[in-house]
């Protein structure tokens, strides 16, 4: 578009005290304004390190076996603040205390050979997941799950929400480990959502091939409401092995994967 809609929404978020003007600077965020969403809340010391550190180490500046004082020294920050941030990194799976002094970095999705890795873990690791003696569905989970499904299925490829459909996806594979009833089946495809979320991975998919994704989920799904689960666990085979197809980056080995969202300011 022009310039001329774009400062008149830039002029109007001035008036309503989003955003505040500086002269020869431009325009930023007005401190503490308040509006339907809250406040903007202030970014805090830890978790700047913490986005510095993750993108760092995606980019192969960092590297994988590393120690607090080391990191304390390259980002200018406090030990305490550091440590509270490698606790954080071991929480969520991406760093384990080492011998001594040192943490290492746990292998990530931050190369095409890593996120094929995985996927082809996953295609060994969900299927498994429908065969379980227990496999029990949440009924509730199920509903919420094949509304969100059914409303991305039915969007246009040009304009879907990509980043809505990468939670979608990682919720309905999330919830059929669940289903299982097997705590460390479930764990597994825990851990790997947990890197996914990391990389974006599933935003180098074709937006065509997330809406198909979508609907092979529903049929999924509708196999192991009606208690046909070795239909489910065929179908998700399926439906695993024609994303890893789908991916232009494990044949081509074309550009890195894209960096968790979060780096950028969201999720």
């Amino acid at each position: 578009m022009s310039r001329t809609p774009v400062r008149a929404a830039l002029a109007l978020l001035t008036e309503q005290g989003l955003l505040e003007r500086r002269d020869q600077r431009g325009f930023f965020i007005a401190d503490g304004f308040s509006g339907s969403r809250g406040p903007v809340a202030a970014e805090t010391p830890d978790s700047a390190l913490h986005d510095a550190i993750l993108r760092d180490r995606f980019s192969k500046r960092l590297e994988a076996d590393v120690t607090a004082a080391h990191l304390a020294r390259r980002y200018t920050a406090p030990r305490a603040i550091v440590l509270h941030v490698l606790n954080r990194l071991q929480k969520d799976g991406i760093v384990e205390r080492a011998l001594g002094q040192r943490w290492v970095f746990l292998p990530a999705l931050d190369s095409l050979r890593s996120q094929e890795d995985s996927h082809r873990f996953r295609l060994i690791l969900e299927p498994a997941a429908f065969l379980q003696p227990g496999f029990a569905l949440d009924p509730k989970r199920a509903r919420d799950l094949k509304v969100a499904l059914r409303d991305l299925a039915q969007q246009d490829a040009r304009h879907l929400d990509l980043k809505r459909a990468l939670d979608v996806d990682i919720s309905f594979h999330e919830a059929m480990g669940d289903a299982s009833n097997n705590r460390f089946l479930s764990d597994a495809i825990r851990r790997q959502s947990r890197l996914r979320r990391l990389a974006t991975t599933s935003m180098q998919v074709p937006p065509a091939r997330l809406i198909e994704s979508c609907r092979e989920h529903l049929v999924i799904l509708e196999a192991a409401e009606a208690g046909d689960l070795t239909r489910a666990a065929e179908l998700m085979r399926e439906h695993l092995a024609a994303s890893l197809r789908a991916r232009p980056g494990f044949v081509n080995r074309g550009a890195p994967p894209m960096l968790r969202a979060s780096l950028m300011g969201t999720r």
